[in-house]
């Protein structure tokens, strides 16, 4: 097929732009021809809570993206549409992830319905965002309206989407499995060598807390489990790699207030892709402590990196943390079960007893499984 992928690529930064151009490179490994079409911008910077939306990582997928989307310039929407139309795709790729861009997609889309042969998928990683907003029911029922066909990251997705739009034909949506990020290398050294890297400790144990710190991902509830688990596991410390969207400062009060200047190691920074792997590799265990979520890109480097993980029990996380095998499952907002499940881990022998599990359970998460269902669903898109 011919197929357009909108969204953002490099030099934008990001989880989503990561995950497209992998797509990118699969799909075109798959003998489809493919364009991407990108954003000049994500966020008006009055809107944007980090440092920069720019990406600072050598190591990039290399997509030759045409730069044309910004969402809240609606010259922008006209241009993506004649961009997307030039190519004459059968298929047309979004990647929903928040309402925010809802506006934008849904004049692209509909422009594209009047004009192309061209369906639209979108590949949904949550219906209901994180941190609700006003607007945000409206403005998903708009985009979603013109969308013909939707793949569903994880049940929790699946359940959420059906139960928005209770009419909607079975065979339009698909479930497939948020895929591993098998797109950084593994650090070459030591888990000493690693941590050295780092500036940390060369021994004792360390927990990974990775990637943006916002208040529905319970980094504060990590910290209030911490001094408990260090009364059971005095070597053990944590290591928070991520840009924080929320002010610093409350946390570093509470790491104050607890007591764990000594055992709390904080990078606050975005994370390049060349150095994914040596905090990875630097860890015995990756906690996702989270107050709710749909699904978790974090995991996915964990499989790819052979880390096992101990989540809360909220969206679709426990559909692929295996209990006991890739890791735990706790409820969530519960410091006392986030610190059994610490104690149970290296009881149990730590990140060497789970690796060959990880790697194993990996291989239900590939990029080839999500081609083939966006090959299924688009079979028919030509208008």
């Amino acid at each position: 097929m011919k197929i357009a992928i909108v969204g953002p690529a490099y030099p934008l930064r990001g989880g989503i732009a990561q995950y497209l151009a992998i797509l990118y490179d699969k799909l075109r490994a798959a003998g489809h021809e493919v364009r991407f079409v990108s954003f000049t911008r994500q966020f008006p910077e009055w809107l944007f809570p980090g440092k920069t939306q720019m990406e600072s990582s050598r190591d990039v997928i290399e997509v030759q993206p045409v730069a044309r989307f910004a969402p809240l310039e609606p010259a922008s929407w006209r241009r993506t549409s004649r961009e997307i139309a030039a190519f004459d795709p059968e298929l047309v790729i979004f990647k929903w992830w928040m309402p925010f861009f809802g506006l934008g997609y849904w004049a692209v889309q509909r422009w594209l319905r009047k004009h192309t042969r061209a369906r639209v998928l979108y590949i949904v990683d949550n219906v209901i965002p994180h941190e609700r907003r006003l607007g945000d029911r409206a403005l998903t029922m708009l985009a979603f309206s013109q969308t013909d066909f939707f793949v569903a990251q994880s049940r929790a997705v699946e359940r959420d989407l059906f139960s928005w739009f209770p009419n909607l034909p079975t065979e339009c949506a698909a479930f497939s499995a948020h895929p591993i990020y098998d797109c950084y290398p593994e650090f070459a050294g030591t888990m000493p060598e690693a941590r050295a890297a780092l500036g940390l400790p060369r021994e004792g144990k360390l927990i990974l807390f990775f990637g943006f710190v916002r208040r529905y991902k319970g980094l504060d509830l990590l910290l209030q489990a911490l001094p408990k688990m260090r009364a059971i596991l005095p070597d053990l410390r944590l290591v928070v790699a991520g840009e924080f969207y929320e002010p610093r400062a409350d946390y570093d009060t509470l790491i104050h207030h607890l007591g764990l200047e000594e055992a709390v190691h904080i990078h606050d920074e975005y994370c390049p892709n060349e150095r994914v792997g040596v905090f990875f590799s630097a860890s015995d265990v990756v906690v996702l402590p989270y107050r709710s979520a749909t699904q978790s890109g974090i995991i996915q480097i964990c499989y790819a990196q052979g880390l096992p993980v101990i989540t809360t029990d909220v969206g679709g996380l426990s559909e692929v943390v295996v209990e006991g095998e890739t890791g735990f499952i706790v409820p969530p907002e519960n410091p006392d079960a986030l610190c059994e499940a610490v104690r149970k881990f290296f009881e149990a022998g730590g990140r060497d007893q789970f690796r060959e599990q990880v790697k194993r359970h990996a291989g239900r998460f590939s990029w080839e499984g999500l081609v083939e269902t966006i090959e299924r669903l688009g079979a028919n898109s030509p208008r």
